[in-house]
Parts: C-alpha cells; structure tokens; sequence
C-alpha cells in the first residue's frame, strides 16, 4: 500500500516531473501534493515561507513522509524533522526504495543496504553533534548512549556487508575469466531505464526474464550465452540509468556496473520513440555515466528501439545520435533501428553484433 506523501522539487526541474513522480510511486509513495522551490536555503533546504505551506499540507492529508527530490546534506534532514516532525526522504533514499522493490538477488539486497546505511551515517553524526549542543532530544527516543551504540552498529554492519559483497564479487570474476579463458565475448546491454534492455535481452536470447514499465525492473546483472557467426558471445542485461543519479548509488552498485566497465563492447540502446529533447537528455545521460565508469571508449553498438512507434522522424533521430556520439568521442560502430518486442531488424544488430565480435578477436579495436 502506498504511504500518503507530499513531493518537493525544484522549479528547475519541472520538465522532469512525471519521472519523478513514477521513481516517487515506485518507491512506495502516493504524491498528494507537488511543491515546486525556485530557491532553497541553507539551513534548512525549504525557506521559512514554504515550511509553513508544507506544514499546513501535512495537517490536510495525513500525510506520513516528506519526499525531495534532491541530495540533502544531514543538517537540512534534522533541520526539517525538528521543524515538520515528520519523516524526510530525499532523492537517494527514494531511488534506494525503488531498487529495494525490485531486487531479485544476495548481491542486490547487499548494495542496497550498504548504500543506505553509508547514506544515513552523516545523518547520524549530525543528529549526534546537536544532541551534544543541546538543539535536539535523543535519536528519535533514545538517549546518546543509545544513539551511539547504534552508530557503532552500521559502521560494523557495513563492513560485514563489504566483506560478503567482495565474496560474491570475486565469485563473479572468476566466472567471467573462466567464460573468456574458453573464447567468449562479452556485450552489455545499457541504456537509460525503461528503454527495453531486458527485452532486446529476451529477444537475443529467447529467454522470457522478466519486463515491465516499472523504473529498475533489473538490478543484478543477467548474462546468457548466445552464438552469433559461430562465435561464443555472453550478452549481460544491466541496470538502467537516469538523470542526475547520485554518485554514491553508482559507487554501491560496483558490482552491477563492474558488468559493464569489464565487458568487450557495448549495445547502447535508446528509445527512438521518444521526442528529440528527451532522446538528447536520456543519450547523453548515458554517455556521462559510460565516461564515468571507464567505457565510454568500448566498441559500441547503438540501437534505436521501438521503431514501429517512430513514425517519419528516424532519419533526424540517427543524425542526432550521430552528432551526440561524436561529441562525447564514443567509440561508434553502427547505428541499427530496430523494435525489440516485435523483433524487427534483429537480424541487422546481429550482422553488426558479428562484425563487432570479429574485430575484437582479431585484436583490431
């Protein structure tokens, strides 16, 4: 069921607001109200004026948690609990409750928690220090000896959970190496989320993993084995992307992205049905995050999905690719249309597939 909530976001960013409120409902929560801020302050994030509106929002909705798409620092979390008494969540913890909904594995699980407990360490420290000057009362209820012992706790409970990440990681190297030892290529499937990585996945493979219109449908890599021009290739679904994802989200899920930063090439797949200002955002989101992680120089395939939705606008959209590819200096080898669900042109991004795998065994890319 989900919890009654009011949603925070900047003015700045209201173009992007239905994905925010589809993260904001798959985390759990049923937006109420939307509070756009032009300005934010640095005591307590929200100005004084807009506390009040929100306070008064709360009192009409039975609203339970305050949701702000936005990276808070620790101070503006007790700063707007002591002024609103009431559960703040910001844009870290509401992408963390999304991947909680939709993890399928140990490894998931793990990451999650790590990336949770590392996010509400400062928070912890900061309530601890105005415990200690006398602005607040104990951690929610207990007294400092309490709210010690427990920041005790995550700091130990986060190296354990490293201890047995580092395990499965390593599990997973070997694998990998093995795979290779026996000649095998590694593509991964990345892209923005929802743009039907799993489904191409599904589509090469003929498996039937499972899909959806829910943000982060994968979490923990797939991988599968397929034979393309005789050649062994492993094909690895990932998570997807989005805007703005907060750095310490990507540093938790090492193990996913690991996937991609240690594969041979890269499908790059986007959805061409998508008007040309959002393509150019989610494409060049993309790019950002492969420069991130080390890849953005591996041979990559682009993918435009969902062609039977395009219409007459393929041609521009190829040339804005194009143009996008160049400039952040990807290392392009095809540009193939195609629609993953009704399987149109796999056979072209297999052909491209093949001559991707061929350079790579012949140690020319």
């Amino acid at each position: 069921m989900l919890e009654p909530a009011i949603l925070v976001l900047k003015k700045e960013d209201e173009q992007n607001a239905d994905e925010v409120l589809a993260i904001a409902r798959e985390a759990g929560y049923d937006i109420k109200e939307v509070v756009y801020v032009k300005k934010v302050s640095s005591k307590c994030y929200l100005t004084p004026s807009v506390v009040e509106r929100v306070r008064n929002m709360i009192k009409g909705n039975g609203v339970k948690k305050v949701c702000i798409y936005d990276e808070l620092k620790p101070r503006h979390v007790t700063c707007l609990m002591k002024e609103l008494n009431i559960d703040i969540v910001d844009k870290v913890m509401m992408i963390l409750n999304v991947f909680q909904q939709h993890a399928g594995s140990r490894e998931a699980l793990l990451q999650i928690e790590i990336a949770r407990l590392r996010h509400q360490l400062p928070l912890i420290r900061d309530w601890i220090r105005r415990v200690k000057l006398g602005e607040l009362p104990g951690f929610l209820g207990p007294g400092m000896y309490a709210i010690d012992v427990y920041y005790k706790h995550m700091t130990k409970r986060i190296s354990k959970l490293y201890e047995e990440l580092e395990k499965l990681r390593e599990r997973r190297s070997r694998e990998r190496d093995a795979r290779r030892r026996q000649g095998f290529v590694h593509i991964a499937i990345v892209g923005y989320t929802n743009v039907g990585k799993t489904t191409l996945f599904n589509a090469l493979t003929n498996l039937s993993k499972p899909t959806g219109t829910e943000m982060f449908t994968t979490l923990s890599p797939k991988s599968y084995l397929i034979k393309v021009c005789n050649y062994n290739v492993i094909v690895v679904d990932t998570i997807g992307f989005i805007k703005g994802i907060p750095l310490n989200i990507i540093e938790a899920f090492k193990a996913v992205l690991e996937e991609i930063s240690t594969s041979d090439a890269i499908i790059l797949l986007i959805d061409g049905s998508k008007r040309g200002d959002q393509l150019e955002q989610e494409l060049r989101t993309t790019f950002s995050i492969l420069r991130d992680v080390g890849s953005i120089l591996k041979p990559t395939l682009i993918a435009i999905n969902k062609i039977d939705l395009i219409g007459s606008g393929l041609d521009e959209k190829i040339k804005l690719v194009k143009s996008i590819a160049s400039e952040y200096q990807a290392f392009l080898i095809d540009i193939v249309p195609i629609s993953a669900l009704k399987k149109l042109n796999l056979d072209k991004l297999k052909e491209s597939i093949c001559r991707t795998v061929e350079l790579i065994q012949k140690n020319l890319v």
